[in-house]
């Protein structure tokens, strides 16, 4: 599945059905955390589970691959390799290109006993997208470091 958007639809309106509130957003960090270790296509018994705890309240939030951030990932990538360097970070930018508007990740969750509940569902080019930031960000943490010394 390379668009979660439907998925994201389909855990509103079964939320609103079981009668939880449905709040747009993501949990923040600083909960002690519990994820969702099954698959996250069970994400009903996920929601069936926050009604059996008595939950109201259900977090929905939703990350959407936009130009600007393929364009911020592309000025960093070009201001680290160089602006005439063969990287395959440039080719890889580009694959990202094609998904663009679409929903890569969805996040489902409540806070119980100042516990967080959470299921994330990524797609598989979201992921590599992820990986790419993580790889460019140690790069320049790396080389960050090493002007420092």
């Amino acid at each position: 599945m390379n668009d979660l958007a439907k998925r994201f639809d389909e855990i509103v309106v079964a939320a609103s059905r079981q009668g939880l509130l449905v709040f747009p957003g993501y949990l923040g960090d600083d909960l002690p955390t519990v994820w969702w270790q099954g698959d996250p296509e069970d994400w009903p018994d996920f929601l069936g589970i926050a009604k059996a705890e008595g939950q109201r309240t259900l977090f929905v939030g939703q990350t959407v691959l936009h130009a600007e951030d393929l364009q911020e990932l592309a000025e960093w990538v070009e201001e680290r390799m160089g602006a005439g360097s063969t990287n395959g970070n440039r080719a890889r930018l580009k694959e990202f290109e094609r998904y663009i508007g679409l929903t890569g990740e969805v996040r489902i969750g409540w806070i119980k006993d100042g516990v967080a509940y959470l299921l994330q569902h990524r797609t598989e080019w979201y992921e590599d997208f992820l990986d790419l930031m993580d790889e460019v960000q140690e790069d320049d943490e790396l080389s960050d470091y090493s002007r420092d010394e």
